[in-house]
């Protein structure tokens, strides 16, 4: 890891133009992570810019995130000399940035920083750990044996930050460990302020994600054997409640909290795709996951998508299920 890391610190000091990219439908840890090493290398006097299929999620605006996301950069002719992946498990989570720009990619020096367990490696310098909680995590780790902390104030401190609040639920989730207590420990000590991604994606809800989620807690399905709960939320729902996609988010985490329920998950339309997610109190949700394309997954949690309509992928699901 050390090793790696001293590459990296290597080819940031021999770099003029650096590229940044995270994966499509990006959360908080994906485009903080990002966010955060965007505003040290423009202080560290880099020429940096960032690209993705999408752009940044609105509900990211509270802690000063510029859009600072160029979905049609024209990278060619921006001609970088490194590119660095934050967050993106494999080489299609990058989707059509990266298809289109190919060539780009294969020719220049391209460092993957994550931790997710899938993530095998998909490029030249692969700087991922699985035993970090978050990715943002793993770049606090990597700024501190780089020397970098140093251009750390409080706005880059509190990005860093809110991913304690997300990836590891206020530290529920079994992900936590003293490294993760120990970071962030350090980052209040830059003066983040720990309260604001707590509230605004804990506590804070609007008109409309109410709405929705009353709707989704009234179409809850359970198992014969009460081990497993889910729904399925159809386009329909959103247009009742005049909601999106990114409203889902926190609810497959109060289902997995019902005291008999074994495993949750939710399925959702989103504008091309059917997405799942899962939650698992035990059981082995990510050898689930495994079993369809476009997958990834933590140790209790688990995500695919799907190109199958919806009703299809709910019964290959339940079908697949054993408790």
């Amino acid at each position: 890891m050390l090793e790696k890391i001293n590459k990296f610190k290597n080819l940031i000091e021999n770099s003029k133009n650096i590229l940044l990219i995270n994966h499509i439908r990006m959360d908080p840890d994906a485009f903080w992570s990002l966010w955060a090493f965007y505003l040290i290398m423009k202080k560290y006097w880099k020429n940096v810019r960032a690209i993705n299929d999408e752009n940044m999620p609105e509900s990211f605006n509270f802690l000063w995130a510029d859009n600072i996301i160029e979905k049609n950069l024209d990278i060619k002719s921006y001609n970088p000399d490194l590119i660095i992946s934050f967050d993106a498990a494999s080489i299609w989570q990058l989707w059509e940035t990266y298809k289109n720009n190919k060539e780009i990619f294969d020719k220049n020096d391209f460092v993957v920083i994550d931790h997710h367990m899938t993530n095998e490696g998909f490029w030249n310098l692969n700087i991922i750990d699985s035993k970090m909680s978050s990715t943002c995590e793993l770049l606090f780790y990597i700024l501190e044996k780089i020397d970098l902390v140093k251009y750390i104030e409080k706005k880059e401190a509190t990005l860093l930050t809110a991913w304690i609040h997300t990836d590891t639920n206020i530290f529920y989730n079994s992900n936590t460990n003293s490294s993760t207590l120990i970071t962030a420990a350090k980052l209040m000590d830059l003066w983040a302020d720990f309260r604001a991604p707590m509230y605004n994606f804990f506590q804070k809800s609007s008109y409309e994600k109410l709405k929705l989620t009353w709707l989704i807690f009234q179409s809850l399905k359970r198992s014969n054997n009460w081990k497993i709960i889910w729904v399925k939320i159809t386009k329909d729902f959103f247009e009742k409640t005049n909601s999106s996609d990114e409203d889902v988010s926190r609810v497959i985490n109060r289902m997995i909290n019902v005291d008999w329920c074994e495993v949750a998950f939710i399925l959702y339309e989103t504008w091309d795709l059917v997405k799942a997610s899962f939650r698992s109190k035990e059981y082995s949700v990510w050898d689930l996951c495994a079993s369809f394309p476009n997958w990834w997954w933590h140790k209790l949690a688990a995500w695919f998508r799907s190109e199958k309509d919806i009703n299809t992928v709910e019964k290959e699901i339940i079908d697949k299920i054993k408790l």
